[in-house]
């Protein structure tokens, strides 16, 4: 009975302040885009959470902070065969804006600016200095841009395509994140 009580509480909750709309939730498939990035370039998932805090007429200025894994195995051909296990994680703060595309206000587009953090995790190799490298961080400016679409009253697809101007411990680049998923507004 405790928890019929408490899940009747949630949805209550969720649905009062579901009028308005200020928090969201996404989960979605990250994919590389441009030239392969750090040490991994295989999408695992993605995670956005975003609060909206200002309306200028329908549009939203808001915050986000998202974070997103890869990772990829190499199988090196030898005798024996050996396998190698390459993760990046990144990490993004950013400001956003979103305004309505058609008049219905399903379809929004949705722009950023932010900073970002990347971590990236490989198999250690001792150099010829005799330091042990394998793991490396970068941070930097992030420009994003994409698409939402509307597709229940508190259900939305989006589209996202994110560019992160990294630099530190790697040599400096540019890394391509496009993200496909679902998110939740309550």
């Amino acid at each position: 009975m405790k928890r019929f009580w408490s899940l009747l509480l949630i949805m209550a909750f969720l649905n009062l302040s579901a009028q308005d709309k200020k928090w969201s939730a996404e989960v979605y498939y990250p994919l590389s885009i441009g030239k392969a990035f750090g040490s991994s370039n295989q999408g695992i998932i993605g995670t956005s959470f975003s609060y909206r805090f200002s309306e200028l007429g329908k549009a939203h200025l808001g915050g986000s902070v998202n974070a997103t894994w890869f990772g990829t195995t190499f199988i090196e051909d030898s005798d024996p065969i050996q396998e190698s296990d390459f993760r990046d994680f990144f990490l993004q703060a950013k400001a956003f804006y979103d305004t309505p595309v058609t008049d219905d206000e399903k379809l929004r587009f949705l722009g950023g600016l932010g900073w970002a953090y990347q971590r990236a995790r490989s198999p250690g190799f001792i150099t010829d200095e005799g330091e042990v490298k394998g793991n490396e961080a970068n941070t930097g400016p992030l420009l994003s841009a994409g698409l939402a679409y509307t597709i229940l009253r508190r259900w939305f697809l989006a589209a996202k395509t994110d560019f992160l101007f990294l630099f530190g411990d790697s040599v400096s680049r540019t890394v391509g994140i496009l993200k496909i998923g679902i998110g939740f507004r309550f």
